[in-house]
């Protein structure tokens, strides 16, 4: 006569619940790992397309925190670099204002920085006609579109240099004058990438 093995009921039941959690580890790690290859896939690609600019540096450090939005996408990349630069551009011409307000500034100086404003400003209307374009890139005007944003672009970046080139030429080293100056030498370091990827990804 066989003896009877008697497992009691809440053997069972732990033993279920453990191959429960098992399986559940099992389909966490591996959702954890394929996070992570997406992840060093979207980062080794924006690292390659940076590498395409003259500031490979400042294009990662502005653009690295978008590499879930843009993936492996060119279009999308173009237009978060366009849009990350629209918006420290902006951000440039108020604290440009903000600073003309300060200390005493001589008519040289007040001359160059209302210079410097208009450029910033013109800077970005030709952004945003920019990005607007970018956004809307379909049918058989592509090129033509393309263009017009690389046109628009390039007029950007020499409103940028002209500001900064008229504070070196003066040789102003008042601290408001080198603030300005900096600011608006890194929105034309941001714009020089947002247009060397475009001529890249979609020239």
């Amino acid at each position: 006569m066989e003896a009877k093995i008697f497992i009691p009921r809440n053997a069972l039941a732990l033993l279920l619940t453990f191959l429960i959690c098992i399986s559940n580890m099992e389909i966490s790690l591996a959702d954890t790992n394929t996070t992570k290859n997406s992840t060093e896939t979207y980062t080794n690609y924006l690292k390659q397309a940076c590498n395409s600019t003259l500031y490979p540096q400042i294009c990662f450090e502005s653009l690295s925190s978008y590499t879930s939005t843009i993936k492996t996408n060119g279009l999308k990349l173009c237009t978060k670099a366009l849009t990350v630069t629209l918006k420290a551009a902006s951000n440039t011409s108020r604290l440009v204002k903000s600073l003309s307000k300060e200390g005493n500034l001589s008519k040289v100086e007040a001359g160059i920085i209302k210079d410097c404003i208009d450029e910033m400003g013109d800077s970005i209307d030709m952004l945003k006609k920019s990005l607007k374009a970018l956004g809307s890139i379909t049918g058989s005007e592509i090129e033509f579109q393309i263009s017009n944003i690389k046109t628009w672009m390039s007029a950007a970046m020499t409103d940028e240099t002209t500001c900064t080139d008229g504070i070196d030429e003066r040789k102003i080293s008042d601290e408001v004058m080198r603030k300005i100056r900096k600011t608006i030498v890194n929105i034309s370091m941001l714009t020089s990438n947002a247009l060397a990827l475009i001529n890249k990804l979609l020239g």
